[in-house]
């Protein structure tokens, strides 16, 4: 997620989702990409479009990426480690969903050093875009 050109990661995350089901569409088919992802045709098109999802499609949609995002990639990175965290912390109040991913992240990245393993470029970047979030 490049939080420098957008301040709310939450937004970063949502377009990134709209991106990926976009792409996945032109290789596809926009009914395949809806079935895959438990949706409209109708409502995927009108996220494509800009809609804003509702909670139920926007976890729908993070699931859907997650799977798809796993399968396709063949790593995990900043992109996926978000829609992951905003999934385990989607019914939290957001004041307690930054606090609680940066403590996730605090986690992983004490792991990293236990293990004497270099920490991956995202446990920062998510980390300093989270804190950014909680200041404003």
């Amino acid at each position: 997620m490049d939080f420098q050109r957008t301040r709310d990661p939450h937004e970063a995350n949502i377009q990134h989702l709209r991106d990926t089901a976009s792409a996945r569409v032109e290789g596809t088919s926009l009914r395949r990409v809806a079935r895959e992802i438990g949706m409209s045709p109708t409502g995927l098109k009108k996220f494509l479009l800009g809609t804003a999802p509702y909670s139920p499609t926007l976890r729908r949609l993070r699931k859907w990426y997650l799977q798809y995002g796993g399968a396709h990639a063949g790593s995990v990175g900043e992109e996926e480690v978000g829609h992951a965290l905003a999934l385990l912390t989607q019914d939290l109040h957001p004041g307690a969903r930054v606090q609680t991913t940066d403590q996730v992240l605090e986690s992983l990245a004490r792991g990293y050093d236990a293990s004497g393993r270099e920490r991956p470029r995202w446990v920062s970047e998510l980390r300093t875009g989270f804190r950014a979030q909680r200041s404003a």
